[in-house]
């Protein structure tokens, strides 16, 4: 069976309910895993989407970071919080859905080099690699993504000179991004498309009308499941639209044995 996957930083699904119902009945995903959702559980959109057949994992927080999977399939485990740290963002979600688990991901920004803010980002990172080591191995079949505000290498900026040093394209983050992707996993984008491709263009100055974006939104999986992945794309379409979110969805399909 072929199951869709689908991340997409949403930039507020108060905001973007509209689109991103649009998108489910366009596009019809299975699984729909969002970031920066900016809202407290209790006042999360739930029955929109409950109402049209996807279960809803939430973990949010008013105004600011959250995260959301929805799933046609019944989730086997959710787990909100996975770091212990005195900090209390909300930005991690673990769900199992048939037999895979899903990491869905929403980094810090890092607001610029040398800052407090910065500094957890790079924590962020590789205390994220910490507890991969600790609970999961590559033989697992397992997929992390979101949107990890880094763009790791060259081709996944619009300009590596105009980019070099600032937020999203720092030597460190970059460092700290390729030990993450150095644990196991395969970049699934990469395994089908060669080229510069972007999945967040700045809402100032026409940035995606002139294509001057970043690839910053991922989907990651083991080796023995990136095998099963038959297609993996930025859907652009949704960026054109009236009142977009500034990112792109980004959707892998996933040839998949029955389960009987």
């Amino acid at each position: 069976m072929k199951i869709k996957v689908v991340t997409w930083n949403v930039n507020s699904i108060r905001a973007r309910l509209p689109l991103v119902l649009e998108f489910i009945e366009h596009k019809n995903p299975d699984i729909v895993c969002m970031q920066e959702t900016k809202v407290e559980d209790k006042l999360f959109p739930k029955d929109a989407f409950e109402n049209i057949g996807y279960n809803v994992a939430i973990f949010g927080e008013k105004r600011f970071n959250g995260v959301s999977t929805l799933s046609k399939f019944p989730f086997e485990n959710v787990k909100s919080h996975i770091f212990n740290e005195k900090v209390n963002q909300k930005r991690t979600l673990i769900t199992k859905i048939n037999d895979i688990t899903i990491i869905n991901l929403y980094f810090p920004n890092g607001q610029s080099p040398g800052t407090e803010a910065f500094q957890y980002k790079i924590n962020f990172i590789y205390k994220l690699k910490d507890f991969l080591d600790e609970n999961f191995s590559i033989d697992d079949d397992l997929i992390i993504l979101g949107d990890f505000n880094v763009a790791m290498e060259e081709i996944d900026v619009y300009d590596k000179e105009a980019m070099e040093g600032k937020i999203g394209f720092h030597p460190e983050e970059r460092k700290a991004l390729r030990d993450l992707y150095s644990w196991g996993f395969v970049d699934l984008f990469r395994k089908f498309n060669k080229g510069k491709a972007f999945s967040w263009w700045d809402y100032r100055a026409g940035g995606f009308w002139k294509d001057i974006g970043l690839r910053i939104d991922y989907i990651w999986a083991t080796p023995k499941l990136a095998e099963k992945c038959v297609e993996c794309f930025i859907d652009k379409s949704f960026r054109r639209k009236k009142k977009p979110s500034d990112h792109a969805p980004v959707v892998a399909i996933f040839e998949l044995e029955e389960k009987l």
